[in-house]
């Protein structure tokens, strides 16, 4: 790990972060969160959003629609975290959708690219 990787607490405290502003609706919070020239393929399979005006689409269009928790501790390895996570959608009451995202960080600490793993197998009766 150089000298410049984030730690493993910044980037668990970024997936909280992102957690908490998906929930809240809070687009410009999650935005905050993201390098200039970052990627989102969410879900994984779909066209990656590329840059901050595609990223911004994307949760202008998701934030608040659905409740978000972690499901476990974010696992860390060099600059990538990995985060288990269920999603309760809004309007689809005692439904879950169990959810892998995967990030990677810059040497600031911003996250430069975050795949979503989940399809509609991974949705269950909560």
């Amino acid at each position: 790990m150089s000298a410049s990787t984030p730690t493993a607490e910044h980037m668990r405290e970024v997936l909280s972060r992102y957690v908490d502003c998906l929930t809240r609706g809070d687009c410009d919070g999650i935005m905050a969160l993201y390098a200039d020239d970052a990627t989102v393929e969410d879900p994984v399979g779909s066209e990656p959003r590329r840059g901050r005006a595609a990223i911004a689409d994307l949760y202008r269009n998701a934030a608040g629609k659905l409740r978000l928790e972690l499901d476990g501790r974010v696992r860390v390895a060099d600059r990538c975290a990995a985060a288990p996570m269920l999603g309760y959608p809004h309007g689809m009451a005692g439904m879950v959708v169990e959810i892998v995202d995967v990030m990677t960080f810059s040497d600031d600490g911003l996250i430069t690219s975050m795949r979503a793993y989940w399809s509609p197998d991974t949705m269950r009766p909560a």
